[in-house]
């Protein structure tokens, strides 16, 4: 059986604060015994429409991607990195990715069903007008 650890974070407009964030929550599951962990949707970014393509990034290549692949390699662990921004050919995609231990990308997912969110007075989001799928 394989130890599973599913993370939950609050979600600020600093990147690289929520990098930090996720990979010192990362380092205490991995140090209570979890081999595979997932971060949540946009965890780099806040949650919008108006974040989507400050926060987008390159897959392979960009901060995210090489904070994820430090981590799983340094926990030695598999590691679902929820999912981020993904900027492709001037579209913007919500992508997971997933690592080994040996820090190998090994699974990435653009997010297909996309949907929106209006919550009067809370949030909404519009991912159609944003966010792309396959």
């Amino acid at each position: 059986m394989i130890r599973f650890a599913g993370i939950q974070m609050l979600v600020v407009k600093d990147k690289i604060k929520n990098l930090q964030k996720a990979s010192d929550l990362v380092h205490t599951a991995a140090s209570a015994g979890a081999k595979l962990i997932s971060l949540p949707e946009c965890f780099n970014s806040p949650y919008g429409n108006e974040f989507f393509s400050e926060y987008a990034e390159k897959v392979p290549g960009g901060p995210t991607f090489e904070q994820l692949k430090k981590m799983a390699t340094e926990n030695k662990i598999y590691l679902v990195g929820g999912s981020i921004p993904e900027e492709c050919d001037g579209k913007l995609y919500n992508t997971s990715i997933v690592f080994n231990p040996a820090g190998e990308l090994i699974a990435k997912h653009r997010k297909v069903h996309l949907f929106d969110i209006d919550i009067p007075g809370k949030i909404k989001v519009f991912k159609n007008q944003r966010l792309f799928s396959w």
